[in-house]
């Protein structure tokens, strides 16, 4: 290989490298909104504001649910944005006053899923991952994992996967949509703040929810 030879290689993979890096830094604030849509943003933040929750938690929920489609019905049955099952569903219109409602309205399914969250916040102490798994496999199975100490390691698989998805888009609805959410200039969750930042970085949890949704690992609840 002659010497100019080399130095064309050099640059070439050179320009790779920034090339590379500038992708895994710069991709996410280019692609974030339609790989991670953000949709009924004004809903989310008044119910969040409401039920005193976490928006970007709100958010990441309804993106695992049904990825923001609001006529979503799972095999299973579960309706709307947030995927409730008709007897929820009316469990929860009782419980915000509600005489009449269609799950599959933005709003409503918004309201109720707000207020659900919080609901179990409240039942687990601010626990997450116990609100998490009480919202995917219920409450019953929630309260059994507590009581034997499984809660670190959750027997279902699928709800294994749900919270840490789950988390992983609040860290990214978080980054991505501060302003949209309401968060900036406001203190909701200082410990949660300050994990994020310790245990990963966004564009790492992008770029790993990114291929997990492009090969089907992760698909909304409202698929399966």
């Amino acid at each position: 290989m002659t010497k100019a030879s080399k130095v064309r290689l050099w640059i070439i993979l050179a320009a790779g490298v920034v090339l590379v890096i500038s992708a895994y830094f710069y991709l996410p604030s280019i692609l974030g909104d339609t790989v991670y849509p953000l949709k009924y943003e004004s809903y989310i933040v008044k119910y969040s504001k409401e039920y005193g929750v976490d928006p970007a938690l709100v958010a990441a929920v309804i993106m695992q649910e049904s990825r923001f489609n609001p006529s979503a019905v799972s095999g299973a049955g579960a309706q709307g944005l947030m995927q409730f099952m008709p007897g929820t569903a009316a469990t929860m219109a009782r419980e915000v006053g509600r005489t009449s409602y269609d799950i599959f309205d933005a709003e409503t399914s918004v309201q109720f899923g707000a207020a659900h969250i919080r609901d179990l916040l409240v039942k687990y102490n601010g626990n997450v991952d116990a609100a998490l798994a009480g919202y995917n496999a219920g409450t019953g199975n929630a309260d059994r994992w507590i009581a034997a100490g499984l809660m670190d390691n959750v027997p279902f698989n699928e709800t294994r996967n749900y919270i840490k998805n789950v988390k992983n888009y609040r860290v990214i609805y978080t980054s991505m949509y501060p302003d949209q959410l309401g968060i900036t200039g406001t203190v909701y969750d200082t410990k949660y703040q300050a994990a994020t930042k310790q245990e990963k970085s966004t564009q790492t949890t992008f770029w790993s929810m990114f291929f997990k949704q492009a090969f089907g690992v992760i698909k909304p609840e409202s698929s399966k």
